[in-house]
C-alpha cells in the first residue's frame, strides 16, 4: 500500500470522474487508457505512480470485462485470436508489472511519454 497515499473526498471525487471519462473513452476506443488514468490519478489525485498503476488495472479490467461481454453479445469476438492475444498480454502484464515494481517511476515516466507520443503520431495517420 501507498504509506503516502491519502484518502479523502477529493481522492475518491477525482478518481471516480477520472474513471468514468477514461472509461467511455476506453469503450469506444481503448489505446492508452491505462496511460490516461496513471496520468490523472498522478497529476490530480496525487497518488504515487506505482499506486496510480495498480489502481488503473483494476479499473482498465472492470472496463474491458464489460467490453467483452457486449462484443460477444453482438457476436464481434474471434475467440482463438482472441485467446492468444491474452495469454502474450498476460506475460507481457507479468513482466511489465516486475519492472515498475522494481524500478518505479524511472521505468513508468518515459514509457508513458513513448506510448502517447506514438499514440499521437497514429492518431495524425503517420504510421
Amino acid at each position: 500500500p501507498d504509506a503516502e497515499l491519502k484518502l479523502n473526498a477529493k481522492t475518491y471525487i477525482t478518481a471516480v470522474i477520472a474513471a468514468l471519462i477514461i472509461g467511455m473513452y476506453d469503450g469506444f476506443y481503448g489505446p492508452g487508457t491505462g496511460t490516461f488514468l496513471i496520468i490523472a490519478f498522478t497529476t490530480f489525485a496525487k497518488i504515487s505512480v506505482g499506486s496510480a498503476n495498480a489502481q488503473a488495472k483494476v479499473i482498465n479490467l472492470t472496463t474491458n470485462i464489460t467490453s467483452l461481454i457486449i462484443f460477444i453479445l453482438n457476436g464481434q469476438v474471434l475467440f482463438s485470436l482472441g485467446l492468444a492475444a491474452a495469454a502474450c498480454n498476460m506475460l507481457g502484464g507479468y513482466i511489465g508489472a516486475g519492472l515498475v515494481i522494481n524500478k518505479g517511476s524511472r521505468i513508468v515516466k518515459p514509457t508513458i511519454l513513448l506510448v502517447l507520443l506514438l499514440l499521437f503520431l497514429k492518431i495524425l495517420g503517420v504510421f
